[in-house]
């Protein structure tokens, strides 16, 4: 987590301290809601694991809601990114596992936070949901693109792969399992149905 600020004078600009909260508040979101629920989670549980005032919280977000939309954004923007950045260069499975490698890399590296995001989301709302799906739908965008999908068929089955790497991310990410060990098997099943 972001480490508080010491009290008193120092020599961060306005926007440094902003910043540093904001990242603490999101910390806090994810632990807070790893294990409590989004449901069961209020922002007096935030802003005591953030250690920040309820004059700070109120400073960046709205209500609980408005900082885990802002938090979704943010991630949504970070995976979309890293999506968007793929080699145009090799052939489309060697593309694909790149771009899997960046996705379970993301979960991998902080599984709280891939939680919040990934099964919180059907507890926050409908507006979260559509932000999910929005973020499936780049994910989608971004696999069709790289094998070339030109017709309904293919472009069909890029959204069923990606359904299934979202459900199989999902479960994993439930039962605690380490989510890299799917890159083989979703390697092995894009190869079959991709080359179909």
């Amino acid at each position: 987590m972001s480490e508080r600020l010491a009290a008193g004078r120092h020599h961060l600009s306005r926007e440094e301290v902003a910043a540093n909260q904001k990242q603490r508040l999101f910390k806090a979101l994810a632990t807070v809601m790893s294990i409590n629920g989004y449901a069961h989670t209020t922002v007096d549980d935030v802003i005591k694991e953030a250690k920040v005032s309820r004059a700070t919280f109120y400073e960046h977000f709205d209500s609980k809601q408005d900082m885990f939309m802002s938090g979704y954004a943010r991630a949504q923007r970070l995976i979309v990114g890293a999506i968007r950045a793929l080699p145009v260069t090799g052939t489309p499975m060697e593309r694909f596992a790149v771009m899997l490698d960046r996705y379970l890399g993301f979960i991998a590296a902080d599984p709280v936070t891939a939680r919040l995001y990934l099964l919180e989301v059907y507890a926050a709302g409908p507006e979260a949901m559509r932000r999910r799906v929005e973020l499936q739908q780049e994910f989608v965008a971004g696999v069709a693109q790289i094998f070339g999908a030109d017709d309904e068929s293919r472009m069909f089955a890029c959204q069923a792969l990606v359904a299934a790497i979202s459900t199989l991310v999902t479960n994993a990410l439930t039962r605690g399992d380490i989510v890299t060990t799917l890159r083989e098997p979703i390697l092995e099943y894009t190869t079959r149905v991709m080359s179909a």
